[in-house]
């Protein structure tokens, strides 16, 4: 795996894990602060992978902040709310490798077609699972959008509808180091 599908991966973990955050915005610069890019170091442990990604935090850091996005949903544990999107690493990896000028990608939020499609379109929808993902689009050195002949990703399963029901992904927190 390269350091571009390892940061994209890195990115989509945060991004899911922040998906709905409404305001709250006061303590932006303490949260960067413990976000200092750091190297894993490498481990016989074959879910921990070595790298070098620059960008990466620790996964302590990692686990506050979910639990911060978590517990802004009242701790709710139902269905009701989205935890994180699920994109499938085969399909992203391809869309990366389809065109070799992708230099950075873009996660935008966007509701989903059934939501719009059921009369929706347009409304706040919270964080409701079902109702939100993000749209990936690769875009150049130039700041262009880098447009494949099917278009630009989608297809992230909401969780907890589809989320991993053994493992240890099947829970919202990473496993503490």
């Amino acid at each position: 795996m390269n350091a571009t599908n390892k940061m994209t991966i890195a990115a989509l973990i945060a991004a899911a894990s922040l998906t709905a955050c409404q305001g709250g915005g006061e303590n932006k610069d303490a949260a960067n602060k413990q976000t200092e890019p750091m190297a894993l170091a490498a481990s016989p442990d074959s879910t921990t992978l070595p790298d070098t990604c620059l960008t990466c935090i620790p996964v302590d850091s990692a686990n506050k902040m979910i639990n911060s996005y978590i517990t802004s949903l009242n701790g709710n544990s139902g269905n009701e709310y989205l935890y994180s999107l699920i994109a499938d690493a085969d399909e992203l990896r391809e869309y990366l490798n389809a065109n070799g000028s992708v230099k950075h990608v873009k996660l935008m939020f966007a509701h989903t077609l059934s939501y719009i499609n059921s009369g929706h379109g347009g409304e706040n929808c919270n964080t409701k699972a079902g109702k939100l993902t993000l749209i990936i689009a690769g875009y150049d050195a130039s700041g262009n959008y880098v447009i494949g002949t099917n278009g630009v990703m989608d297809n992230l399963s909401p969780c907890p509808n589809t989320c991993p029901s053994t493992g240890s992904a099947s829970s919202n927190m990473l496993p503490a180091n």
